[in-house]
């Protein structure tokens, strides 16, 4: 054991220690995403689940990368990481634009607007 290195007090070398650190950062991300399934409803999920499966993905890439997975295994994990980022900058967008927004979809045009409302453009 070297003396300077506190990592080497845990009898880890500086690549298996930033492995493991990686794979603690891993399970917690697991533990959020299965807490937020279960506590949240199906709106926030809808909105919020693209954004915690984009960061998952890329951590999950870093520990592939890390841990010598080949190319394709990285490249997948970093292919769905930006598909849900933009899942999520669409879920974002419908936010801003309104609540109605959020309930609108191409199958079920806006409902009309009653007496005495304006048109919201």
């Amino acid at each position: 054991m070297s003396s300077g290195e506190p990592w080497t007090l845990l009898g880890l070398s500086e690549p298996a220690l930033m492995l493991r650190l990686v794979e603690l950062v891993l399970a917690v991300s697991l533990l959020e995403l299965l807490w937020f399934l279960r506590r949240s409803g199906p709106l926030v999920r809808r909105q919020g689940l693209p954004n915690l499966l984009a960061g998952l993905s890329l951590i999950l890439a870093l520990r592939l990368g890390l841990g010598g997975a080949g190319l394709a295994w990285v490249a997948a994990c970093l292919l769905a990481a930006g598909v849900c980022h933009l899942l999520d900058l669409q879920a974002r967008q419908r936010l801003m634009q309104g609540p109605e927004a959020v309930h609108r979809s191409p199958h079920h045009p806006p409902k009309p607007l009653g007496p005495g409302r304006q048109s919201p453009s």
